[in-house]
């Protein structure tokens, strides 16, 4: 029997359990309550959970998370979370249609002279395709949207550190979980910047496009995450100590493991919640 999740601190005043389904949109039915995904590939082991939040299941409202992984060419992985804005109406639609976009854009970044300028290539056209939906929804862009991040990771089977370019606009974001420590991937910021950034979104803000490159040795462990993960690893040491606990042992989990991981309760943070592991092996 697979027990309940595991309830990290004080208890939270809402149960996990669904409850009544969302009301689809004429141009949008919505998203299931969860999607898992995961890989075995050359050097590399994926887990990847968005799971609703319960909040979101109390009030019988869409979760507005999104992610996408998918092999972008020869020893390339594409890798995407996106979190729909919580007071936009169709938010959910837009993170789903941006993680979709980063993939039918995507190029081969070596055409481009730096990460920044592939980067804001991308940014444009999952804008752009955005845009176009709202129209044929016939709602306002600002309805549909969303953060945004990205990463393309070099695969490998050999020792050599893989490399990994980051590309974001917004809050959703990136660590390395390295020896059992947690270090964040664009850097720590100050309150009045992380506050300011939770405002990027797309499609309108494609000029707030922030890049990174970091790398996988093995052994290293890297997490894309939504806010609904990086704000209670980063605020609450019992849950970044407990995931590092977890996702630092020789095995990754397997998907069962991980969805029941990823489903972890504590007070306060009920948010939708979406993470993308990548282990080097």
């Amino acid at each position: 029997m697979i027990p309940e999740p595991l309830v990290i601190g004080r208890r939270p005043m809402l149960d996990s359990d669904p409850g009544g389904l969302p009301a689809p949109h004429p141009g949008h039915l919505g998203c299931p309550d969860t999607a898992l995904d995961g890989a075995t590939l050359p050097g590399l082991i994926v887990r990847a959970a968005s799971i609703r939040g319960d909040a979101h299941r109390y009030y019988g409202t869409p979760r507005q998370d999104a992610m996408g992984l998918w092999q972008t060419g020869e020893a390339q992985l594409l890798a995407c979370v996106a979190d729909g804005l919580g007071s936009k109406e169709l938010s959910h639609a837009g993170a789903s249609l941006a993680c979709e976009s980063a993939y039918r854009n995507i190029a081969d970044l070596r055409a481009y002279p730096d990460l920044q300028n592939a980067a804001g290539y991308l940014i444009d056209s999952i804008a752009d395709e955005i845009s176009k939906q709202a129209a044929q929804y016939k709602v306002s862009a600002d309805a549909l949207s969303t953060t945004f991040l990205a990463a393309v990771i070099d695969q490998g089977m050999d020792t050599s550190p893989h490399r990994v370019r980051l590309m974001r606009v917004g809050d959703s974001t990136a660590f390395l979980l390295r020896e059992g420590t947690w270090e964040e991937c664009f850097g720590k910021k100050s309150e009045e910047t992380v506050v300011d950034s939770a405002t990027h979104a797309l499609p309108g803000h494609t000029g707030q496009v922030e890049v990174t490159t970091a790398y996988l040795e093995p052994g290293d462990m890297l997490l894309l995450c939504t806010d609904g993960i990086s704000t209670p690893l980063t605020r609450n040491s019992e849950v970044g100590e407990q995931l590092s606990a977890w996702w630092s042992q020789a095995e990754p989990p397997s998907l069962p493991e991980f969805f029941w991981q990823s489903s972890f309760r504590a007070k306060s943070y009920d948010d939708d919640r979406t993470a993308i592991c990548v282990w080097r092996v």
